[in-house]
C-alpha cells in the first residue's frame, strides 16, 4: 500500500512515525526489520505485501526515503531480504539462479540505493540460496558486492534460522538470528582454533 503512493516524502514521514512508535515500545526498539525491498516475481510470493514494488527504480527510491525517515529518529533500519527472496515454498532451500546482469539490473538496485544513498545501518540476508550459496554464506553477495563494492560498513544479520554453518562469518555474515546456534562463542572459538 505504501508503494502505491509514489510519494517519497510521505514514505519518509511514515518511516519517521514508525521509528517513533518503535522507540516508545517498552525499553525501545533499536532495529526495525525493514524495509523489505525484494522484487515481486510471482503473485504467489508470500511476502509480496511487505515489498515495495516489482520495479527496481521505484523500490530503490522508496527504500531510500523509508530508511532516511527511520534512521532520522535514531532507530536502525534493516533492509531485507538480501537477495532474491521471492517465494515462500521451500524458501530455505530454493536455489535462485540468475545472471549477474539480471541481479544488477533488477534485484540489487533497491539494496544498493539503500546502502549508498539511504546509508542503512543493517542488512538482513535471505533464507534462499543465490547461485548455489545460501545468502548468509554467499561471499560474493556479502563481501564482494555489499561490503567492498558498495562500501557497506554496517551489520549483516541473518534471517531467523537462515545460518547453516559456522563459516558464514568469513562470507560476511556478522550476526546469526535469533540464537546463535552456528555462530555461538564456543563454535566460533573452535573454528578460529582449527583455522576454518
Amino acid at each position: 500500500v505504501r508503494a502505491s503512493t509514489l510519494d517519497t516524502v510521505l514514505i519518509r514521514q511514515g518511516g519517521q512515525a514508525i521509528a517513533t512508535e518503535a522507540r516508545n515500545k517498552g525499553p525501545g526498539v533499536q532495529v526495525l526489520l525493514g524495509p523489505a525491498v525484494n522484487i515481486h516475481r510471482s503473485p504467489l510470493g508470500g511476502r509480496n505485501g511487505e515489498y515495495f514494488s516489482e520495479d527496481p527504480f521505484l523500490a530503490a527510491r522508496l527504500a531510500v526515503a523509508f530508511i532516511q525517515g527511520v534512521q532520522s529518529e535514531g532507530v536502525s533500519a534493516c533492509i531485507k531480504h538480501f537477495d532474491c527472496n521471492n517465494q515462500e515454498a521451500d524458501r530455505n532451500n530454493v536455489n535462485v539462479v540468475f545472471s549477474e546482469r539480471a541481479l544488477r539490473e533488477i534485484y540489487l538496485p533497491a539494496f544498493k540505493a539503500g546502502v549508498q544513498e539511504g546509508k542503512v545501518w543493517s542488512v538482513m540476508s535471505s533464507y534462499n540460496l543465490v547461485n548455489g550459496h545460501h545468502s548468509s554464506a554467499n561471499a560474493w553477495l556479502l563481501n564482494e558486492v555489499l561490503k567492498k563494492e558498495w562500501g557497506f560498513d554496517g551489520e549483516v544479520m541473518s534471517d531467523w534460522g537462515g545460518v547453516h554453518e559456522t563459516d558464514v562469518v568469513q562470507a560476511g555474515n556478522d550476526l546469526e538470528m535469533p540464537t546463535g546456534e552456528h555462530m555461538s562463542v564456543p563454535k566460533l572459538k573452535t573454528a578460529l582454533a582449527n583455522g576454518s
